[in-house]
């Protein structure tokens, strides 16, 4: 029998950053500063999840090519199997951050093998008792992901996996049709403070203080709605959570006070430490405490994948008590 892991359906993809003084001009050519390459994107949530020392297996697709070899490579200095789709015709994706002095970045992203998941891939697998499945929004960017994502969804809803669904930028943007079908999962919805009154609003949700900035009230409203737990992310504020079955006691999860100096990557490595915790069989407050340390802990580094170590975390959330 295959041993129960956590299952990451979403994309690892190749960033590359570069620090410069100022766009180029329409035409022009610029040199950067300082330049890098790494493997980012869905990495970072499995990384966490590694530091953690929890068993994670990437189920998206993986391209052929150069960039699919870097990822490939790195997942497996992580000890992490690559068990999707292997697809000949394309390499991995990338994206490319321009970063000026100010921290502003600019993105082009090229699209690879991670957004062309074949029909049927995610509806092939199968779960044993003690998996956890880990869903990004990004992968909702993609007709081919998401039609095969729905036919997960629509397969294995009512079986009581626990899953996270980390909503991500692009609340605004996912239909609400695949927003309802994902739902019939009951996954923990994982939002910040900016994705949660977008969500709210969408899905015509009224926090009964009628204010969406009131982050305890609105985690509430959105857990009655959806039927599904909610973790409402705020940053160095902490984070709240709620449950359907007791939605008017939110519980508030607290943060460790830390000098903050790159946020990239913060909400990955909440979600990668949360989705541990969840399949070590912690207490859902506990895995928060250990995630928000995380999170927290992470932006005292440079770079998307910076989660700290276990030890690290731990730590942190003993400080907290």
């Amino acid at each position: 029998m295959t041993e129960p892991s956590i299952l990451h359906l979403g994309q690892v993809v190749i960033d590359l950053s570069m620090n410069i003084d100022h766009l180029p001009e329409r035409g022009g050519d610029i040199f950067a500063r300082r330049t890098a390459i790494k493997v980012g994107g869905g990495y970072n949530v499995i990384q966490a999840a590694r530091r953690m020392g929890a068993p994670i297996a990437y189920m998206g697709a993986i391209g052929t090519g150069p960039m699919a070899d870097m990822a490939r490579g790195a997942l497996a200095a992580l000890q992490v199997p690559a068990q999707g789709p292997v697809l000949d015709d394309c390499d991995t994706g990338y994206s490319v951050a321009m970063i000026e002095p100010s921290g502003e970045r600019t993105f082009v992203s090229a699209r690879g093998a991670e957004t062309r998941v074949p029909e049927g891939t995610y509806e092939s697998m199968n779960l044993v008792p003690g998996d956890v499945i880990y869903l990004s929004g990004y992968s909702f960017c993609h007709k081919d992901n998401t039609r095969s994502l729905l036919g997960f969804a629509e397969k294995h809803q009512g079986e009581g996996f626990p899953v996270l669904f980390d909503l991500g930028p692009m609340v605004a943007d996912i239909a609400l049709d695949v927003l309802d079908a994902v739902n019939g999962l009951h996954p923990i919805w994982s939002l910040n403070e900016r994705e949660g009154p977008i969500l709210a609003k969408r899905l015509g949700c009224q926090p009964e203080t009628g204010d969406v900035t009131e982050l305890e009230s609105l985690c509430r409203s959105l857990s009655l709605r959806l039927d599904s737990p909610v973790v409402l992310r705020a940053g160095a504020r902490g984070a709240w959570y709620c449950q359907p079955k007791d939605a008017m006691q939110s519980q508030y999860i607290p943060t460790p006070q830390v000098h903050a100096i790159d946020t990239n990557g913060a909400g990955d490595a909440h979600s990668g430490v949360l989705c541990a915790g969840i399949f070590q069989g912690l207490p859902i407050e506990e895995a928060l405490v250990l995630a928000n340390c995380a999170g927290a802990l992470s932006t005292t580094q440079r770079g998307p994948a910076t989660c700290p170590s276990e030890e690290a975390i731990r730590k942190a959330a003993s400080s907290l008590q």
